[in-house]
């Protein structure tokens, strides 16, 4: 990073955590010039609002690479949902200790061109496939995983078969022909994984020895995923029709047979083979965000309280 940049950027931060902090302190003041039980409640709130501002300058501050205690602000902890980095900040509220989460990827205009390194693509391949594995294998209740023999298919509205929507597939391929909503999909096979038909997955994370195939009904509607998780030890192929945010990382190709561009990829979205340095023509670098399994500058994606 050039260190004018670097510096200048610094010290747009500092102006805005030093204008929250003032914000907030004039608001406090004038709350104190108010009567009775109005005060205190006013008060109250106000207390609560200031540990979000706390909280949320603490995140600001350390995406934009301030060091631990530069500001009198709450400790960042760093860890991992999925692929992505999730940063958190305690906050004290009267119901208990909640905290607020940032989710953030590596920026791809900061770490793109490192992907041309057959070293760094396969540090991403490799995290990427012992973070789902984990996911998958080691799920918690009220989910079980379910375990079958053999090739299998579930068709229409058969996802109901599924109870914990957990399933792994042992020395065989599945598919999946589904409709409606599923709030969550987790799927792991020996062979391939073909997930088609008009379903709304809220979540899903899929896990091939063989090809993963994401593909739309033709007659009844698109697959729609709101946190993709795709990982294959061959081949991804998605297909006209298909939309999705999130991940899909393959061995040897990610394919668009109709073309990228066929696809929607809501951000974030990172698509990436651990053979090949190239990313899809059609695929928008500002709407990339590379998982959290290399260093890099954080850029967030959403916001939480929880």
């Amino acid at each position: 990073m050039d260190l004018d940049y670097g510096l200048g950027k610094r010290g747009a931060v500092l102006q805005l955590v030093l204008g929250i902090i003032l914000a907030v302190t004039l608001l406090l003041t004038s709350l104190l010039q108010m009567p009775g039980g109005l005060q205190r409640v006013a008060l109250r709130r106000a207390q609560i609002q200031q540990q979000i501002y706390d909280a949320e300058s603490a995140l600001i501050a350390h995406l934009e690479g301030f060091p631990e205690g530069y500001f009198a602000l709450p400790k960042v902890e760093r860890s991992r949902l999925g692929p992505w980095a999730d940063l958190s900040a305690n906050l004290a509220v009267p119901t208990g200790e909640s905290r607020l989460h940032v989710l953030a990827g590596i920026a791809c205009d900061s770490a793109c061109n490192m992907l041309k390194s057959p070293k760094l693509r396969h540090e991403i391949y490799e995290g990427f496939k012992q973070q789902l594995n984990r996911e998958i294998m080691l799920v918690k209740p009220p989910l079980q995983l379910e375990i079958k023999s053999g090739n299998r298919r579930v068709f229409g509205r058969d996802a109901g078969r599924i109870p914990s929507k957990a399933l792994q597939v042992l020395d065989g391929d599945l598919t999946l022909d589904l409709e409606g909503e599923i709030s969550s999909g987790r799927f792991v096979a020996d062979g391939s994984i073909e997930i088609r038909g008009s379903a709304d997955f809220d979540t899903l994370r899929v896990y091939a020895r063989g090809p993963v195939y994401l593909r739309e009904s033709l007659l009844r509607g698109a697959v729609k995923i709101k946190w993709l998780e795709a990982f294959s030890e061959d081949r991804i192929e998605i297909s006209r029709g298909v939309e999705f945010s999130g991940i899909a990382i393959a061995r040897h190709e990610v394919a668009f047979p109709n073309g990228a561009g066929e696809v929607r990829m809501l951000y974030p979205s990172f698509v990436m083979a651990v053979e090949s340095a190239n990313l899809p023509l059609d695929l928008k670098l500002d709407s990339v965000l590379i998982p959290d399994f290399i260093d890099g500058d954080l850029k967030p994606f959403q916001w939480s309280l929880r």
